[in-house]
C-alpha cells in the first residue's frame, strides 16, 4: 500500500508530505534495493521522504555496509535456507526473521543532526509500541563503546542485537529494536529491526567458526542481550498488529 500522509507529528522530520509504503515479506535484496533506490531518488528530487514497513521472505542475514561477509558460514546458511545481502547502513548483522521492519528516507533538516533524527525517530517508536499495551519498553540509556566491544567481544560482536546503542528500544536493558543509519549527501537512510518474536538468534547457527561452541555461546550471548515485543507484553505481537500501532502513532 501506498500514501500520501500529510500534516503529521513528524513534520519536523520531513516536509509537509511524506509517502506511507506498507508492504508484505519480500526478497532481501529487493528490500534493500528499495529503500536505497529511494534515497537515491529523493536526493534527485524524483521522490517524496518515504516511512515504510516489510517483511522479509525467505529470513535473511543482513550485513553492514563494512562487515566483512566471512563472517558467515556460506555452506551452513544455505542449509538453513537463509538469505544473505548487504545493507547500505552501517551496523553489524541481522537475521532478519520473525519481526518488523522500518525505514525511513528524508532529507536532514538544517537544525538537525543524525543523532538528534536518529533520537526523535525512536520516541515515536517506542510511542508506538507502548500502544500496545502494558510493558517495560523504553530508552537504553547508556552507549555502548563499539569499538572496545568489538576488540573485547570478537565472537560476540558479529550481531547487531549483541549489543544497543543509546536511544535505542530495551526491555529492561535487552535490546528490541536495532537501528542504523547512513546519510548520502543531505538524504538520510535510516532503517531498524523491530523483534516480534525469536528467530534472530539463530544467526549463531552460521557465523564461521572452527569452534562449535562459539555458537551456542554467540546465541546464549544474543538470548541474554535481547527481546521481543513478545516477551514485553506476554503475548504474541503479530506483524500487522505492530505496524498499525506505530503507523498510527507517526500518523496521527
Amino acid at each position: 500500500m501506498k500514501k500520501i500522509i500529510k500534516n503529521t507529528e513528524i513534520n519536523e522530520l520531513y516536509s509537509s508530505e511524506f509517502e506511507l509504503i506498507t508492504d508484505d515479506f519480500l526478497d532481501g535484496q529487493f528490500n534493500m534495493d528499495f529503500d536505497f533506490n529511494r534515497t537515491q531518488s529523493l536526493a534527485e528530487g524524483k521522490a517524496l521522504p518515504m516511512l515504510r514497513f516489510y517483511g522479509w521472505n525467505p529470513w535473511t542475514i543482513s550485513l553492514g555496509f563494512n562487515q566483512k561477509e566471512d563472517d558467515i558460514d556460506p555452506v551452513l546458511l544455505e542449509q538453513k535456507g537463509f538469505g544473505l545481502v548487504r545493507r547500505p547502513t552501517g551496523g553489524r548483522a541481522v537475521l532478519h526473521a520473525d519481526e518488523l521492519t522500518y525505514s525511513v528516507v528524508m532529507s536532514l533538516p538544517e537544525s538537525m543532526s543524525v543523532h538528534d533524527v536518529y533520537r526523535e525517530i525512536h520516541k515515536i517508536l517506542l510511542s508506538g509500541l507502548k500502544n500496545l499495551g502494558e510493558s517495560n519498553l523504553d530508552f537504553e540509556k547508556s552507549q555502548t563503546d563499539f569499538r572496545d566491544f568489538y576488540k573485547k567481544q570478537p565472537g560476540m560482536s558479529v550481531s547487531c542485537f549483541a549489543s544497543a546503542a543509546r536511544y535505542e528500544i530495551a526491555l529492561d536493558g535487552r535490546k528490541v529494536v536495532g537501528s542504523a543509519q547512513r546519510l548520502f549527501g543531505n538524504v538520510l537512510l535510516q532503517h531498524g529491526s523491530i523483534l516480534l518474536g525469536p528467530g534472530h538468534e539463530q544467526i549463531s547457527e552460521i557465523i564461521k567458526t572452527d569452534n562449535p561452541q562459539k555458537r551456542v555461546m554467540l546465541k546464549n550471548y544474543i538470548l541474554s542481550h535481547s527481546a521481543t515485543l513478545s516477551d514485553a507484553f506476554n503475548r504474541k505481537i503479530t506483524f500487522s498488529e505492530a505496524m498499525d500501532s506505530i503507523i498510527n502513532q507517526f500518523i496521527r
